[in-house]
């Protein structure tokens, strides 16, 4: 079983003064971090009535089909730190062609996503002919999922609907959904549940391990405590596979280019303000060249911001 943090043996990671997203909600969180599982949580764990209210947003990037590029997106050294990183990113996006090479193109398979938000990933799958239904528990973005078409459940992933379980599904995804829930050991014991015999389960977290995180601290973009209750590594996220019986076929990460573009910047501006950081801990223009320079040559684990998971139930 992937056991939940025991905060008397954790360390302190990381004070974040408050959310960032509702600045006028005056909680205060604690990052707890257990280092040789390389994992960290949210502590003290808020309770299940709590949770709605930290989506309670007017934006939020579920809550709409796409988002607006940054203010700086045409200075001229924006482009050029933009050109840069995008040529030294390699990261494996989960685009039309990954579903393919991952799911073939012979074979149409039934596939659940859990915490499918607008319906973005359901909408590849099906235009590659897939059989696809989600599970949201946000009703803003269950809206949108429908509205392009969808089928889409309330539930969360520890609580599915009636309608999922049983062995139905070929495939179960989670895309940046395990850092948000209150038990990821039971929500990919219920992903296990809903699956056919060889079935897969693919699940992409942040990457917690990333140079991101340890340089700009409370201001990381994919740190957004406290919607995110769960702070993986790829050695965590393979771990909560293995604890309940997955065979993890492959290890992949994204996300580097857009560390560093404008509308990155302008929402890590943002966070910081917010929360009231110090001058000190506010990310500046010249922050980002310095994190270019230590992460252009960097290893995976270190230099993209996500690290995603393929595995197998035997």
């Amino acid at each position: 079983m992937f056991e939940k943090i025991n905060p008397d043996l954790a360390d302190k990671w990381l004070h974040v003064p408050g959310d960032w997203r509702r600045p006028s909600v005056k909680n205060e969180y604690t990052i707890l971090w257990e280092s040789q599982r390389s994992y960290g949580q949210v502590w003290p764990r808020p309770g299940l009535s709590e949770v709605p209210s930290f989506y309670q947003l007017e934006e939020y990037y579920t809550h709409a089909p796409r988002l607006m590029p940054g203010p700086l997106a045409h200075n001229p050294f924006q482009r050029l730190q933009t050109k840069i990183s995008w040529l030294a990113d390699k990261g494996v996006e989960p685009d039309r062609e990954w579903w393919l090479k991952v799911l073939g193109d012979q074979k149409k398979r039934r596939i659940l996503e859990i915490g499918c938000g607008n319906g973005a990933n359901l909408t590849t799958l099906k235009a590659l002919g897939h059989s696809v239904v989600g599970v949201e528990p946000d009703p803003e973005a269950r809206a949108v999922a429908r509205f392009a078409g969808h089928q889409v459940h309330e539930g969360t992933a520890e609580d599915l609907p009636r309608e999922m379980l049983g062995g139905l599904f070929d495939v179960v995804i989670f895309m940046h959904v395990l850092e948000h829930c209150l038990d990821p050991f039971e929500a990919v014991r219920n992903a296990i549940g809903v699956l056919k015999d060889g079935g897969t389960v693919i699940a992409e977290v942040p990457n917690n391990e990333c140079k991101g995180a340890e340089r700009f601290g409370a201001a990381w973009h994919w740190l957004d405590v406290p919607r995110h209750l769960n702070f993986f590594t790829a050695h965590s996220l393979e771990e909560l596979f293995g604890s309940v019986g997955m065979i993890v076929e492959d290890v992949m990460f994204r996300g580097y280019c857009r560390q560093f573009s404008s509308d990155w910047k302008e929402a890590q501006r943002k966070i910081a303000q917010n929360l009231g950081l110090s001058d000190q801990e506010r990310p500046r223009g010249r922050d980002y060249w310095v994190y270019l320079a230590e992460t252009i040559w960097a290893t995976e684990r270190k230099k993209y911001d996500s690290v995603r998971l393929v595995g197998r139930l035997e």
